[in-house]
């Protein structure tokens, strides 16, 4: 079985983030840290061409992490999410055809409804891994039981035993919060309730169906 790679549009912009947020010389650094030279000075291009495997885009993010900390990557891996999302839907329009006109005419719960099951089958395809989506009255809950966001922090958190304080998958959490707003309208809360770096089976996402004040 083919292994899954990453699209290369993800890579570029989280490699143009960190040229931008914490300089060249870091960006440098942290492809030579990750065995990735060969994109020094030769950025992946904007397109959905493959790029690296699942595990290595595991270990990037790990890389990330452990070089500019918690505090320091959550606003990079947020502002990746949101970026990435805008880039994918922008390139294959035709994977939300039903979320074009036709979604203006649903309710706002029914639209992200629709939205959060196309992101779970895009999820597993570019991932091969399994996102499932349950529904509560008042919330939508978005599981990975394999997460390859966190799956190297984790992993090496485990290893350091230093523990992990905080949920760590603000990319995923990003892409959904952003693809809500651009279904209904209205900006929705998003936050990763339970996290398997710190624990949890699976990672989830608990997307409010009311709009944020």
């Amino acid at each position: 079985m083919e292994e899954k790679r990453i699209p290369a549009l993800i890579l570029n912009i989280l490699f143009n983030l960190v040229d931008e947020m914490m300089g060249h010389h870091s960006l440098v650094m942290l492809l030579r840290q990750a065995g990735l030279e060969q994109y020094i000075n030769n950025p992946p291009p904007l397109d959905e061409s493959p790029s690296i495997t699942v595990p290595e885009y595991s270990r990037l993010l790990a890389h990330i992490y452990e070089i500019f900390g918690p505090r320091g990557s959550k606003p990079l891996f947020s502002r990746g999410g949101r970026m990435a999302a805008a880039e994918l839907r922008q390139h294959h329009p035709t994977r939300f055809t039903v979320a074009g006109t036709a979604l203006k005419l649903l309710p706002p719960h029914k639209r992200m409804q629709i939205v959060l099951e196309q992101l779970c089958k895009e999820g597993e395809a570019v991932y091969g891994t399994p996102h499932l989506l349950e529904e509560n009255d008042s919330y939508f809950d978005l599981v990975m039981p394999v997460c390859p966001y966190c799956a190297e922090i984790a992993t090496r958190a485990n290893a350091t035993k230093q523990p992990v304080i905080r949920p760590v998958c603000h990319i995923p959490a990003a892409v959904i919060g952003e693809m809500m707003q651009w279904a209904t309208g209205e900006k929705h809360s998003v936050q990763e309730v339970e996290c398997i770096a710190l624990g949890a089976r699976a990672c989830r996402f608990r997307v409010s169906k009311e709009a944020s004040p």
